[in-house]
């Protein structure tokens, strides 16, 4: 598996509120994508928190893992937060989201994974775990809504499954809103 981001702040700023980090542990490979509400500083510590608390509790279950984090950054103006966690032994995706971040996988055919409403760090009502089987798809990309919510893959085709990083800043300069921050994702699975 190889994994790229990109990240771009609203106006340049040297404060981003959208974050994201992976972790590889005892052959579970976990990613979470975090957008802290607004943008610039505050947003930024609510995000960075958030990616703290996940990196710090990566053995619990998905939903332990949100609703500890929640509790965590109460004090903060809060995030949306996806995390997905890929099983290496076999080909299963755990997926969960809270908020307004996106997540697709991609190949054969390709599907937009499910986010709950709410914040993290400032409640929400139900985590909706999904459990995938991915044998069937190539390509994982995760992104917050600096990026809009559809986006064509098909028409990388020469990024696909081949120069992750060039496929990541490929997206985010074409997609990219420039009213807001955006990060994005790709991890290739085969």
């Amino acid at each position: 598996m190889r994994i790229a981001t990109e990240s771009r702040s609203f106006n340049n700023d040297v404060h981003c509120g959208d974050q994201c980090d992976w972790w590889l542990e005892d052959g579970t490979l976990t990613m979470c994508m975090i957008d802290g509400l607004g943008h610039g500083k505050h947003a930024e510590e609510a995000a960075k928190e958030a990616l703290d608390y996940v990196s710090l509790h990566l053995d619990e279950s998905l939903d332990k893992l949100f609703s500890g984090c929640d509790k965590a950054i109460k004090h903060t103006r809060g995030v949306a937060m996806s995390i997905a966690r890929i099983y290496q032994d076999d080909v299963t995706l755990e997926y969960g989201g809270i908020g307004n971040t996106r997540t697709m996988l991609y190949g054969e055919k390709s599907s937009h994974l499910t986010s709950s409403w709410g914040i993290v760090g400032g409640g929400y009502r139900h985590l909706y775990v999904e459990k995938v089987d991915i044998s069937s798809y190539g390509l994982l990309v995760m992104w917050t809504d600096g990026i809009p919510e559809h986006i064509k893959l098909s028409s990388y085709g020469m990024y696909l499954l081949q120069d992750e990083q060039q496929l990541a800043k490929a997206i985010l300069g074409d997609y990219g809103r420039m009213t807001d921050d955006a990060t994005i994702l790709v991890c290739t699975m085969k």
